[in-house]
């Protein structure tokens, strides 16, 4: 694959989305530097053509073009673009400031209440410190940073000495640089993402900005942070850090390269802070206030076709959609090419499309722009009717959820609320379990979702239709397991007494307490949990089958009720130092709702 691939559609596509995150985030999302010489000219805008073609191929094919994996100079990339009926004009004449290579990837432990991680994380990163206040102890540094924060509030961030000299910690202070990407680490998740904009080592600084940890050390290897972003949604680390070939859970300052980081770049929500430097003729705000509320309303009112004869709405777009979040769970592009789309979602519209109905997978790749949740790349968006089908296969244009759709839909409650709005509004009668199987869904059927490997037990192979005399055969496999915080298990059992919250029961076996600690929402995939306390509950093992299992859940009230029927149970047993985050008990219940509209 290379430059060849690249679609008209795709470039559009490309061009779309830096309009969207702003050019300079645009380049940083996909690890491209400024172009050094010749830009894309798209209706009096300017783009940097390498970093547009390497994202168009990735709309075009599926794979980004990585910015080391090709040339940006005119015998390439410009003849791509020109030959696809683009303009590019060599604009090394124009001076935008240094050019930046691609950002590496600082992954940063924030540390926990024994480092005073979260209180030193909300003074000097989230709210920042006066300038003015460490003035005296910023020596020579004081005018750079001066220079960077013209508000004259800094924000830093610091991490210890190490005395060892090739170890993770020690490789990546030596080795991280500014304009590097940090991504701060908390309780299993990524919480936030910042940009290194200066790097200074100051003893008489930290002190004075954080005092000395237990060993009277202090955190004197500083970076000084801009576009400070924290996430709405805290990311899960385990598919981060296992794309990235890191250990879980983080325990260490790690760098990664430019090349690791665009791996695990689409796990992240887009960026949407403002670029700190614009080049001439500014970019179209294409940014959406869209809600979460507007999301699921816009869902729930597809204008469906209805046949003649059976009133019952076309299934062609809702099943699109149920491919399209799937798509996002899955960490895959948000925007596809006709080719793609039409091998995996012809297949879903045979299946479970309205008995009878005529199989046109073109309708819902062109329709769905009226739900204003989707794009359309490469027709011309002002025809007034849908094109005929052979121009989708001629021209390949590239479809999907806008980005302000897919940037919601990262987040697990709301991708959930929209699965179960589309099933309970379209396709109530359709099996249930199935389709979310065919589609990759299909860890919504249990509370606890897809496991690992070698977790569960299940999907063992079948045995051999002779059976072997004597001892069982064993078999060697690899497997990836979930890393659970046994400490945090061990909690929400001990503040319980080992007593069920469901029924109040003490089981005793091999004369010690036993209980379970439950995930509410659960750490296998699509639902991503967290493995925290406030995610926990303590319960007997035959509450946590049912629970697990969707068979029992717990009100807005805290009563607990079997999900078929609605018969209480009683009333949640609480205890005061246990807080259980209610947005975790809406999941579940959100779980239980579409688990419940099965077809019997």
């Amino acid at each position: 694959m290379g430059l060849g691939d690249v679609t008209r559609a795709g470039v559009l596509a490309a061009v779309k989305e830096c309009q969207y995150l702003g050019r300079e985030n645009f380049r940083r999302r996909y690890g491209f530097g400024r172009a050094m010489a010749y830009e894309l000219v798209l209706d009096e805008n300017r783009y940097d053509s390498k970093a547009i073609a390497g994202v168009a191929h990735l709309y075009s094919v599926g794979d980004l073009l990585p910015a080391d994996g090709f040339s940006g100079g005119a015998r390439t990339v410009a003849d791509r673009l020109r030959a696809l009926g683009f303009t590019v004009e060599d604009g090394s004449a124009l001076t935008y400031g240094p050019q930046q290579v691609p950002p590496q990837l600082v992954l940063q432990p924030r540390g926990g209440a024994r480092d005073r991680g979260p209180q030193n994380f909300a003074r000097s990163v989230r709210q920042g410190v006066p300038i003015a206040d460490i003035k005296d102890v910023l020596g020579g540094h004081a005018d750079a940073l001066a220079a960077l924060y013209p508000d004259g509030i800094v924000r830093l961030w610091g991490s210890t000495p190490t005395t060892r000299v090739n170890n993770e910690k020690a490789r990546a202070l030596r080795n991280r640089r500014v304009g590097d990407d940090v991504l701060f680490y908390a309780e299993n998740h990524f919480i936030a993402r910042a940009r290194i904009l200066h790097l200074f080592n100051s003893l008489p600084v930290a002190q004075a900005v954080w005092g000395t940890d237990e060993d009277d050390a202090t955190w004197e290897h500083i970076m000084a942070l801009g576009d400070v972003e924290e996430f709405p949604t805290r990311v899960p680390a385990v598919p981060v850090l296992t794309g990235l070939n890191v250990p879980a859970p983080l325990r260490s300052l790690t760098l990664r390269s430019a090349e690791d980081y665009r791996r695990v770049v689409q796990l992240f929500p887009q960026s949407r802070q403002q670029a700190t430097a614009s080049p001439p003729a500014t970019l179209p705000d294409a940014s959406s206030g869209l809600t979460s509320a507007e999301l699921l309303d816009r869902v729930g009112s597809l204008n469906t076709h209805r046949h003649r004869g059976n009133r019952a709405p076309s299934r062609h777009q809702p099943l699109a959609l149920f491919w399209a979040f799937s798509r996002i769970a899955a960490g895959k592009p948000r925007l596809a090419p006709w080719s793609c789309f039409l091998a995996e979602v012809r297949p879903l519209l045979a299946e479970f499309g309205l008995p009878g109905s005529k199989v046109t997978p073109e309708y819902p790749f062109w329709h769905l722009k009226g739900s204003d949740l989707w794009e359309v790349h490469g027709i011309e968006s002002d025809a007034s009717s849908m094109p005929q089908p052979g121009t989708f296969n001629k021209v390949q244009p590239v479809a999907g959820l806008t980005p302000a759709a897919a940037e919601l839909l990262q987040n697990p409650l709301t991708r959930l609320e929209a699965v179960a709005k589309l099933y309970s509004t379209y396709l109530d009668d359709v099996d249930q379990r199935e389709l979310l199987s065919r589609v990759g869904l299909a860890g919504y059927a249990t509370a606890d979702g897809l496991l690992d490997d070698g977790q569960d037990g299940r999907g063992q192979e079948a045995a051999d239709e002779k059976r072997a005399t004597g001892p069982t055969g064993r078999r060697e496999s690899t497997s990836s397991r979930l890393i659970r915080d046994a400490a945090i298990a061990n909690r929400v059992k001990e503040l319980h007494g080992h007593a069920c919250q469901v029924c109040g029961t003490r089981l005793q076996y091999k004369h010690s307490p036993y209980s379970e600690a439950a995930h509410i929402r659960g750490l296998g995939s699509p639902h991503d949990g967290p493995d925290e306390l406030q995610n926990l509950l303590c319960l007997c093992p035959n509450h946590h089958v049912l629970f697990d299992g969707l068979e029992i859940y717990i009100d807005v009230e805290g009563v607990v009720r079997r999900a078929h029927g609605d018969e209480p149970l009683g009333h949640l047993r609480r205890h005061a130092g246990h807080h259980i985050d209610e947005a975790y008990l809406r999941y579940h219940r959100t779980l239980c709702e579409l688990n419940g509209l099965t077809t019997e």
